[in-house]
């Protein structure tokens, strides 16, 4: 940001540098810790990550980037998680079922822990399907809402109007998390990529292939 303070003759423009760095790595230390971001398959924020594909790549197409929304978010289906876990044998212990019969009990028991388990399982499902590609060629939204069911939307990296994104809240900006809302001329023509971990890069990842693809 310039300083109002100084005249303009006498301010000094820096030049941001890429973001995107090389595919080929000089050595294995450097590709495992390119730019300081994991390649592991759970990570949020994954820079040309390895052995990862989708249904609709094309050949020569190249994911440079591969988005799920920050770790926090899990955060509450967690949390919804533990309580039901204990909930049960607190309320065992309030004597509250000592008068039903012990097969209720059990019944009672089963389903509550299998109504448990899924709610779990289709909490990290939901985080870990749902994810955000961009490729050498286009930007890819995957929504993730059952096994079954899905929704697949895509638009070409040319057609890319505007990016811009958003950070809200204390937890969003000390995490450094936020909203990257991309305008297209597409046939979806905005892509909503939330609660991603360092919009501002993700921001600066799709600037730069617009440039190398105008």
């Amino acid at each position: 940001m310039p300083d109002i303070f100084i005249s303009p003759d006498e301010q000094i423009h820096e030049v941001n540098p890429p973001v995107l760095p090389k595919k080929e790595p000089v050595n294995e230390f450097q590709k495992r810790h390119l730019a300081g971001h994991s390649h592991s398959r759970f990570s949020s924020f994954n820079l040309y990550p390895e052995h990862i594909n989708f249904e609709i790549k094309e050949d020569g197409e190249e994911i440079v980037l591969m988005l799920r929304q920050h770790i926090v978010i899990n955060l509450k289906w967690i949390i919804v998680t533990l309580l039901l876990l204990i909930g049960l044998p607190i309320v065992a212990s309030l004597g509250v079922l000592s008068a039903l019969p012990a097969g209720y009990i059990a019944v009672i028991t089963l389903i509550w822990y299998l109504v448990t388990a899924t709610y779990a399982i289709e909490g990290f499902l939901g985080w870990y399907f749902n994810v955000f590609f961009i490729t050498t060629k286009r930007i890819i939204d995957v929504d993730f809402f059952n096994l079954i069911d899905k929704r697949v939307s895509d638009a070409e990296i040319e057609k890319i109007q505007d990016v811009s994104y958003t950070t809200k809240g204390v937890l969003g900006t000390a995490l450094n998390y936020g909203d990257v809302l991309i305008q297209t001329a597409a046939e979806t023509q905005e892509f909503d990529f939330n609660s991603v971990p360092s919009p501002d890069k993700v921001v600066k990842i799709l600037n730069e292939l617009r440039d190398k693809v105008s």
